[in-house]
């Protein structure tokens, strides 16, 4: 394919590294058909780390040579980050990467962390809620872990290794627990229900009914309060994590300053993307596969 230009207020980039991510796999699955016009050949990949490579006309804030962290964010979809070249809308798709990451990692952070920023302040003020985040060792997952609890919420996270639990601990988690038996669990925990869940993966009835009367239901996943059975009970609340300047500002900024951990549970090159999406689909994960571009 010919490499693409950027259009007004948009940068291209040469890119190191994407991560694979629910919204990959529901464009290819062929979900996303109903939200976003398609442009043929359309290529796959979110969110990204690379550096700029030219700037379209009324661009500023950013120079031909700068390291970012980005999303693939227009209103169609078309260019993705699984290619050598990308892409993005300068002003709410790009940030400068930060220095603490290697691309692998920094690919983890702009579409998952914008998602994760999102979800917490839906939460409202998170301080003193108890929380369930049900799919915690996801690429969502591991980053609302850390905000949520630096934000003052007593965080419940599933993972069903111990590896997995002993991460959450370290990430923040006052409690990891076995997704295997998640009433039990929850229910010892909080027999009156949680103040507000986080729906990553799984039974939504379920996990809808772990939350007490009036408390809230998160999701990125559904599209709609009324695919959550029990909607009439909680508050349901749909995620859409789209990034903003400020957003992958305040991401980069974090994971700077020591206050964010992007985990990366594998890698995997270019033309492994088919093994790198079923991997996806069907292994237990801590953290993001990331696809390596370029070095």
């Amino acid at each position: 394919m010919d490499i693409p230009e950027p259009g007004p207020g948009e940068a291209r980039i040469r890119v190191t590294a994407a991560s694979v991510n629910g919204f990959d796999v529901a464009v290819a699955a062929g979900y996303m058909s109903g939200f976003f016009e398609h442009r043929y050949p359309l290529v796959l990949g979110r969110e990204f780390a690379g550096v700029v490579d030219a700037l379209g006309e009324g661009v500023d804030g950013f120079e031909i040579g700068d390291r970012v962290i980005g999303v693939v964010s227009k209103p169609h979809l078309q260019e993705g980050a699984f290619a050598e070249y990308t892409t993005a809308i300068a002003h709410s798709g790009l940030a400068l990467a930060p220095d603490a990451l290697a691309d692998a990692e920094a690919a983890g952070l702009a579409h998952t962390g914008s998602t994760a920023l999102v979800t917490l302040a839906m939460l409202g003020d998170a301080a003193g809620k108890t929380l369930l985040i049900v799919g915690a060792t996801g690429g969502v997952g591991t980053l609302l872990v850390q905000l949520a609890a630096a934000a003052g919420a007593t965080v419940i996270a599933t993972a069903r290794t111990e590896a997995g639990r002993e991460l959450m601990r370290e990430l923040g988690a006052a409690y990891a627990i076995d997704y295997a038996d998640l009433e039990g669990e929850v229910r010892a925990i909080a027999p009156e229900g949680v103040d507000a869940a986080v729906h990553l993966i799984g039974d939504v009835g379920q996990i809808a009914g772990l939350v007490r009367d009036g408390g809230q239901l998160l999701s990125p996943v559904v599209y709609a309060p009324e695919m959550v059975p029990g909607a009439d009970r909680v508050e349901v609340g749909i995620v859409a994590g789209y990034p903003t300047g400020d957003g992958l500002r305040t991401l980069a900024a974090l994971v700077d300053s020591g206050g964010l951990r992007v985990i990366v549970d594998r890698e995997k090159s270019l033309d492994q993307m088919d093994a790198a999406f079923a991997e996806y689909m069907g292994d237990h994960k801590i953290g993001n596969i990331v696809i390596k571009v370029a070095p």
